[in-house]
């Protein structure tokens, strides 16, 4: 069983993926979802949402008793392991490649066929 109430760890949760996946908007998992639902993995957003499922039913006394708490705990391990693992730079790095990648090789065509042309026109 987690240490402290759920609607704590879930905004831990939060903070950690505003952190490693760069997800913007207030602390609650279930605008982090909403803001980024590609972020993650089918199965992790599975269980994230069963997260904010049973953060709602937090907030009910009598039904906090319906809650698997086993089934929270086993959810936020994943979920938490998932983003431990992200290493924020790499993203970043992987994103500028992406960007710069295609934007190098269209200028590398430009340039041989204004090679091409130079040869072709007698100038070289």
């Amino acid at each position: 069983m987690s240490q402290l109430p759920l609607p704590e760890t879930n905004a831990a949760l939060a903070v950690l993926m505003r952190e490693q996946l760069g997800v913007g908007g207030r602390d609650t998992l279930a605008v982090k979802l909403r803001r980024a639902p590609g972020t993650l993995p089918r199965a992790l957003r599975k269980e994230a949402r069963y997260l904010v499922q049973m953060e709602q039913l937090w907030q009910n006394p009598k039904l906090r008793r319906q809650i698997d708490m086993a089934h929270v705990d086993r959810a936020q391990t994943q979920l938490r392991k998932f983003l431990n693992a992200i290493d924020p730079r790499d993203r970043r790095i992987g994103r500028i490649i992406g960007i710069l990648g295609p934007l190098m090789l269209n200028i590398l065509i430009l340039f041989a066929i204004f090679v091409t042309w130079l040869v072709m026109s007698g100038r070289v």
